[in-house]
C-alpha cells in the first residue's frame, strides 16, 4: 500500500513537474512573440534617382531664303536685305560666318560667262552707280550681337563687305540667346557695259555655338 501511495506521489510530482514546465515554456513563447511584435519593421525607404540630358543646341533661319534685285541700272545701286535669327543655349555664345557662290572660284553674282565681282579677303569696297560692284553689310538692334568691322560700316549706305568662296566671320556674340536677330543686306551696281543676262549667287550662313 506504502508503494502504490509512493508510486501515486511519483506520478503525481512528475505530472506537477511536467505541468509547470509546460506553463514556463508557454510563457517564455508568450514572452518571445511580444519581443518579435515590438521589433517588427514597419517602415521601409527606397531611393530613386532622376537623370535628364540637355543637348547643344543652335539654330540659324532666315526670313527670306530667296532674294531679288529686280533689274539693275547703271544709275543707282540696287538693295535687297533679309533678317536672320540664331538661336542657342551655347554659354559662350556663337559666331555666324558668310560665304557664296560665285563662280565658283570668286565671290559674286554670275552668269554661266560673266561675273559681277564682290570685294575678296578683309577689306571691303564703297559701291558707286555706273561701276560694277557686289557685296554685304549687316545691321542690328541686338546690344549682345557684335558685327564684323568690315560688315559694319554704315558711314555710307553702299560701303560693302567681301563676299568669297572661302567664309569671312559676320556677327558673333557671347552668351546663350533665346533669339539674336540681325539683317543680312546685300547691294549690287552695274556698268553701262556690263554683260546682259540673268545673274544668281548663293549665299550661306553658318552659325557655331561656343559651348
Amino acid at each position: 500500500m506504502a508503494k502504490v501511495i509512493k508510486r501515486n506521489i511519483d506520478v503525481a510530482l512528475a505530472i506537477g513537474i511536467g505541468l509547470l514546465l509546460l506553463v514556463i515554456s508557454i510563457i517564455g513563447i508568450q514572452k518571445m512573440v511580444v519581443v518579435d511584435q515590438a521589433d517588427a519593421q514597419t517602415t521601409d525607404t527606397a531611393a530613386v534617382t532622376v537623370y535628364a540630358t540637355v543637348a547643344q543646341t543652335i539654330d540659324i533661319s532666315v526670313s527670306s531664303s530667296a532674294l531679288n534685285f529686280g533689274t539693275l541700272s547703271d544709275g543707282s545701286v540696287s538693295a535687297t536685305n533679309t533678317n536672320f535669327l540664331v538661336k542657342t543655349n551655347a554659354a559662350n555664345g556663337y559666331t555666324v560666318t558668310i560665304y557664296d557662290v560665285g563662280d565658283g572660284t570668286t565671290g559674286g553674282l554670275a552668269t554661266s560667262s560673266a561675273l559681277i565681282a564682290a570685294p575678296s579677303g578683309s577689306v571691303g569696297s564703297t559701291l558707286t552707280a555706273g561701276t560694277q560692284g557686289y557685296g554685304a553689310q549687316c545691321s542690328t538692334t541686338d546690344s549682345d550681337v557684335n558685327i564684323y568691322a568690315v560688315y559694319n560700316d554704315w558711314t555710307g549706305p553702299n560701303n560693302v563687305g567681301p563676299l568669297a568662296t572661302t567664309t569671312n566671320n559676320f556677327t558673333s556674340s557671347t552668351s546663350a540667346t533665346a533669339g539674336d536677330q540681325s539683317a543680312l543686306y546685300l547691294r549690287a551696281a552695274i556698268s553701262a557695259t556690263s554683260t546682259v543676262g540673268t545673274y544668281e549667287d548663293t549665299i550661306t550662313l553658318t552659325a557655331t555655338g561656343s559651348f
